[in-house]
């Protein structure tokens, strides 16, 4: 059978138009390969950001937290009033809880936004067994990255997408600061407390030296001064453990800590103001590294101020082990010694002067509230 011209110049249109469409599928298949390893490619660079996002809100809830006037705070209320004077900018939309939006790669149209839901913010305090309301929260974050493409409409409305998200949750807490007693010196073994001359313990309206019932009384030089109102007690019951000074366990104290160290020399010379330093061991300061600061010093060991060492520091003392202290010294606020306490002078002055003033503002600022754990992920 022959096959004519024609029928050869046909079949001949029909296999051009096959490879051309198949060859356009190929085209388009490509394209769209390349298309969706680009968004898979943006997906995966952009997904590392959303927890840094997520941290950010976290953060702004702790600084919310820390900036209200009456504290502990007791009711979560972000709110936005910008003709206000002061203006109050705690969120761009109140109704939500706080929330923000962050510039990630404008160029690229990529954002970011957290969300901390008003309804997921708890007071966990009598969970966590603390009497009152404000002592512990629950914080819960969702971070987004998202691509903006049009900024009259939500960042999860179309033509805008959501590329990553994740919801972060943590708890804050504040550090409250019970003492034995209101006293310059609570002298825990006071049958081994010494407080030798050249010496002032200084209790102001308050007590010098509190102690315990039944474990003696403090050895005080007939050349010290040692004056309060009255200049030592007797305090009974008399709490001192970790537990009832600070509310928590000595693990959690360390882990909230702004400075856990071993050594002395790992110590900023002077500690900057209203920091919590949890010592492990023992310390020893002298002229070459003083104690210098202002906040709360919980040592586990023993503690010496040496002779020379011009040591000068306000706050919160808390020694388990020894506590030594030689001239010239002067602690404003409180001593708490577990052990043995020896305040001596063979010059110049040891000074313990009870500050309420000073331990107000410890109080105030070193008690604000600080993350208790780390950042998890909530699924």
């Amino acid at each position: 059978m022959r096959i004519s011209a024609n029928n050869k110049g046909m079949a001949l249109v029909w296999v051009m138009i096959a490879m051309m469409i198949v060859l356009n599928s190929i085209v388009v298949g490509s394209a769209l390969l390349v298309n969706t390893s680009n968004i898979l490619s943006s997906q995966m660079e952009y997904y590392g950001e959303a927890p840094s996002i997520a941290k950010s809100g976290l953060f702004d809830a702790q600084a919310y937290f820390r900036r209200q006037t009456n504290q502990p705070v007791t009711s979560f209320n972000p709110q936005r009033d910008l003709e206000a004077i002061p203006i109050v900018n705690d969120t761009d939309d109140p109704t939500i809880g706080i929330v923000r939006e962050l510039d990630v790669d404008q160029s690229s149209h990529i954002y970011g936004r957290y969300e901390v839901i008003s309804s997921t913010v708890i007071d966990t305090s009598s969970q966590r067994g603390f009497p009152g309301n404000g002592t512990m929260w629950y914080i819960e974050s969702m971070g987004y990255i998202f691509l903006k493409l049009d900024p009259s409409q939500s960042y999860n409305v179309f033509p805008n997408r959501v590329v990553a998200c994740i919801c972060l949750g943590t708890e804050i807490r504040r550090v409250s600061m019970v003492l034995p007693a209101q006293s310059a010196l609570c002298a825990g073994a006071p049958s081994q407390t010494i407080i030798g001359k050249n010496t002032k313990i200084i209790g102001n309206t308050k007590c010098a030296i509190a102690y315990p019932p039944d474990l003696g009384t403090p050895n005080i030089h007939n050349e010290a001064l040692v004056t309060g109102t009255p200049a030592t007690s007797l305090i009974s019951p008399y709490y001192d453990s970790c537990d009832a000074v600070f509310g928590m366990s000595e693990s959690e104290l360390r882990s909230i800590a702004d400075y856990y160290v071993t050594s002395v020399s790992d110590l900023p010379s002077p500690i900057p103001d209203y920091k919590i330093v949890f010592f492990e061991g023992n310390a020893s300061f002298n002229f070459s590294i003083p104690l210098k600061g202002t906040g709360i010093f919980y040592i586990t060991g023993n503690m010496t101020i040496a002779a020379n060492s011009g040591s000068s520091y306000n706050g919160i003392i808390y020694c388990k082990g020894n506590y030594h202290q030689r001239a010239p010294s002067t602690i404003n606020g409180s001593i708490i010694a577990k052990n043995q306490l020896n305040i001596q002078s063979t010059g110049d002055i040891s000074e313990v002067n009870y500050d309420p003033n000073v331990l107000q503002q410890v109080q105030t600022y070193t008690g604000q509230y600080r993350f208790a754990k780390g950042f998890y992920e909530v699924k």
